[in-house]
């Protein structure tokens, strides 16, 4: 469980989560550790039982495989219940019924003839979408509930003080960081000249268009991500607890991350990288090219898809599931099917286009390669 512990001591390094939370967390996995652990009287009957039949018999293998499979499929359970612990808390949370009643107002920001090259969008609370502009403005629209405000007037002068928008030597920023104030935001935001967009989001979903640019970083908490276009050179999506969707995706080095929840890729060309904690990974290439993909989940399954002649060369594992890797002229290059893990290496399609490359790891679910 080292990787489960090392997203939770980034979480409290994110800030995401108090440090007391990130130690109960880590004494959840400690505990959890011991309880999968055998019980000595278990092993020592095991281990008699070798002794006496002196041999392994095909029964006897059998037994010890299904013995192995009901002890990591309990440990899957139980690893489940934990991430479901962890993210209960954010799944459950409603700001609007924790802050009572709201007032709601409507305010729209608004520069003209703007150049801009950095755009930098904070909302604790509340959703963003990203509308994608060729005019030289900026125009971003808030639908606001003002929680613990006594009227309209009181709510308006409230979020004014609290938002800051500023857009100085090319750089955009918007910020609203007061969690009793939900800000749903439309941001028109021209990308012409735009060369890197930052954006997080604490408790509500980030949408966006086509995002030409050359690093993007999107973080979210309890946050749905879902984009229709992505063409830069880095990228960064991560959130705790939401799935990330991404329609066509370009990029020379692109990563994907949900703690809880599925990780999809349409069509995508580039080095990318997906994880999940307690999600399923999609990911599909969209053409011939000279493109890297690693996935790696603890409770999912891998979904990759390949376009028809394209050169593959992949290392596939899982620890309980099964691999199901089905592409036309493909030579087994390396095979292990035991008991606690199943590997394997391939080379498809070797003189075809391209030339793509795949390591998918899973620790519960299956890998699928078509």
């Amino acid at each position: 469980m080292q990787e489960e512990r090392k997203m939770i001591l980034k979480m409290i390094e994110d800030g995401k989560i108090s440090a007391e939370e990130g130690m109960r967390l880590l004494e959840t996995i400690n505990e959890r550790e011991k309880q999968a652990e055998p019980e000595p009287e278990e092993q020592a009957f095991f281990e008699e039982e070798q002794r006496e039949t002196g041999k392994q018999s095909q029964e006897s293998g059998d037994w010890s495989y299904r013995r192995a499979e009901e002890k990591m499929t309990s440990f899957a359970n139980k690893f489940s219940g934990f991430v479901d612990d962890a993210v209960h808390r954010l799944k459950e949370f409603d700001l609007d019924f924790n802050f009572g009643t709201a007032e709601k107002i409507d305010h729209v920001f608004q520069q003209r003839d703007v150049y801009v090259k950095e755009a930098d969008i904070h909302v604790e609370n509340g959703a963003i979408e990203i509308r994608p502009s060729d005019e030289k403005q900026v125009r971003i629209e808030c639908d606001v509930q003002v929680f613990r405000v006594k009227d309209a007037e009181t709510a308006r002068r409230e979020f004014l003080r609290e938002a800051q928008f500023s857009i100085s030597n090319g750089r955009l920023r918007f910020d609203v960081r007061k969690k009793s104030i939900k800000v749903n935001t439309v941001v028109y935001l021209p990308t012409n000249d735009l060369e890197k967009l930052k954006i997080y989001a604490f408790n509500g979903r980030v949408n966006a268009g086509s995002l030409p640019v050359h690093k993007l970083d999107i973080r979210g908490v309890n946050s749905k991500v879902a984009i229709e276009r992505i063409d830069a050179k880095e990228a960064r999506i991560e959130t705790t607890n939401g799935s990330i969707t991404v329609r066509q995706f370009n990029a020379m080095d692109g990563e994907l991350k949900s703690m809880n929840g599925t990780v999809t890729v349409d069509a995508g060309r580039g080095d990318f990288h997906l994880e999940s904690v307690n999600g399923t990974l999609h990911f599909r290439l969209s053409e011939a090219s000279q493109s890297k993909a690693y996935l790696k989940t603890v409770m999912g399954s891998v979904y990759v898809a390949v376009p028809d002649g394209v050169k593959v060369e992949a290392d596939v594992k899982t620890t309980v599931g099964g691999l199901h890797c089905q592409l036309p002229n493909m030579s087994v290059i390396e095979e292990k099917k035991d008991y606690a893990q199943k590997r394997q290496t391939f080379l498809a399609n070797k003189d075809g286009e391209g030339h793509f490359y795949i390591e998918a790891e899973s620790t519960t679910g299956s890998i699928h390669v078509k």
